[in-house]
């Protein structure tokens, strides 16, 4: 296979599949890599109970908490990520988000953007996806530059 790619997208979930929707019309040769596969329909595609108490889609993959004790966080790797069960809500990452983060084995180094210059993104994310709600009702939702579109 010898093809070649303007733009190179990892992951088709929210962010993923956002930036190829905002850079389909500027003629770019644009690849999105999923590391998953095409959720097959079965009866447990539409039954809450199945996807969320009993994980019938979730990974295997554990992660360890602050505590050290093992958990198996609600990541979905399928065409689609996690937006295939995100249950039409969309948070945005916090301020505290992007700063360095002590770990069991360290501190993470932060994000190399702030949330501020994400901020305008958020932006036209949740216009793309006809957000809507009312901020003011969360008391951690992060500054924002104007409200819901």
């Amino acid at each position: 296979m010898d093809q070649t790619a303007d733009i190179v997208i990892i992951g088709s979930g929210i962010g993923g599949a956002s930036l190829a929707h905002s850079l389909a019309g500027t003629g770019r040769r644009i690849v999105i890599l999923e590391r998953g596969e095409h959720l097959r329909d079965a009866p447990q595609a539409r039954d809450d109970r199945a996807i969320f108490l009993e994980g019938f889609y979730r990974s295997t993959e554990e992660w360890l908490g602050d505590d050290g004790q093992a958990f198996l966080p609600g990541n979905y790797y399928y065409v689609g990520g996690n937006s295939k069960f995100f249950g039409a809500v969309m948070y945005r990452y916090r301020l505290e988000d992007f700063s360095p983060r002590p770990h069991m084995d360290g501190a993470s180094p932060g994000w190399p953007i702030t949330y501020h210059e994400l901020e305008p993104w958020y932006e036209r994310a949740e216009a793309i996806f006809k957000v809507r709600g009312d901020p003011t009702q969360d008391p951690t939702e992060p500054p924002r530059t104007g409200p819901y579109r």
